[in-house]
């Protein structure tokens, strides 16, 4: 369910956006309008996610996603208070087939749901900061989760496509099935794939996202609520390719792949890294939090390889290699009895 709190900060033409941004309709303007929107609050992002989910729950049902998202969105949030669940389905009724009703009844209860005509349950894992995990898809196609990310898939895969779902970092080993495409579905873009291994990167609000080829082909397509958006590109073993969000633009890079995914088997590697990609990178993997003071520092790069070295080992020996210093800001206790996490705060030495 979608809370009346968010639709107070929401508006009939947020609404719009989405069913156009959804629909592949959106212009350049109004996805970046959307971005922004999306970025102003947990609230916002958390309205859109749960619209993008309805959306794809209704993929492949024989009604028409658009209006009857667009009514969705805009009855759904009228004032409920009071009313039960079953209310409130009786008056998605009137809107949605009963297959979406059923994806919309899942959101409420924020339970697993199933498709009444496949019976598939859908399974999410996440990948606890400090650590990845490792796991195996049903078409026995493997993955590697990196730390802070979490992955949404089928117990079973239909005969049309293999799709998971992604928001962080991931590894993936695909099991060759050239007439079953497999299908990464990211904020940003989807990855079409038969049988190959390529790192995907789509954090939550990152500018960059990227796909990284080691073997096989892929091919790099925008999201699409039918995951057939437009083609971006084509990639080949051992490129490397970086798309910029707000632009729409993309860069492809030829080279060792491995720094890109070398983080499955616990290394940090860097090659003419930017401080701002190193902190990033030790911060997933040590579950800090890293500032960058200064702008001079920002443009010191580094090529180095750390393997399951402690933090203040790997600190001391970035420390040694650059004019820079670091302090540690210990934890401390929040309201609701937790810590917070430890915070790094790098600065140049350099007056």
């Amino acid at each position: 369910m979608i809370d009346e709190n968010m639709k107070n900060t929401n508006s009939g033409w947020v609404d719009n956006l989405i069913v156009s941004y959804l629909g592949g309709k959106a212009s350049k303007d109004e996805i970046l309008k959307l971005e922004l929107w999306v970025r102003e609050s947990d609230e916002n992002q958390k309205y859109f996610a749960q619209s993008k989910n309805i959306w794809e729950a209704s993929a492949g049902f024989p009604l028409s996603t658009d209006k009857a998202l667009a009514k969705v969105l805009s009855q759904i949030n009228a004032k409920q208070k009071g009313l039960t669940l079953w209310q409130i389905a009786q008056r998605l009724a009137a809107i949605l087939f009963i297959p979406l009703l059923i994806s919309m009844l899942w959101l409420y209860t924020g339970n697993e749901f199933k498709r009444s005509n496949s019976n598939i349950t859908y399974n999410k894992v996440v990948a606890a900061f400090g650590t990845f995990s490792e796991l195996e898809l049903p078409d026995g196609s493997k993955v590697w989760l990196n730390a802070g990310s979490s992955l949404m898939y089928p117990d079973k895969f239909s005969s049309d496509n293999r799709i998971v779902h992604l928001v962080g970092e991931a590894y993936f080993e695909v099991h060759s099935d050239e007439s079953i495409p497999f299908l990464v579905s990211t904020p940003y873009f989807t990855v079409k794939a038969t049988g190959t291994k390529f790192n995907v990167r789509a954090e939550k609000d990152f500018r960059t996202p990227s796909v990284t080829l080691i073997e096989g082909k892929v091919a790099v397509q925008k999201a699409c609520s039918d995951n057939n958006g437009g083609l971006i590109a084509r990639l080949k073993p051992h490129e490397h390719m970086t798309y910029d969000t707000l632009s729409g633009n993309f860069n492809i890079q030829t080279g060792d792949p491995y720094k890109h995914f070398a983080w499955k088997d616990g290394k940090l590697v860097f090659r003419n890294d930017n401080i701002s990609e190193v902190a990033r990178r030790i911060s997933l993997q040590y579950n800090v939090d890293i500032e960058i003071r200064g702008d001079e520092i920002k443009k010191y790069r580094y090529r180095a390889t750390f393997e399951n070295e402690p933090l203040s080992e790997l600190l001391r020996l970035l420390k040694i290699s650059s004019p820079i210093d670091y302090t540690e800001v210990k934890p401390e206790a929040l309201p609701d009895g937790t810590f917070s996490r430890r915070k790094i705060i790098i600065y140049s030495i350099i007056n």
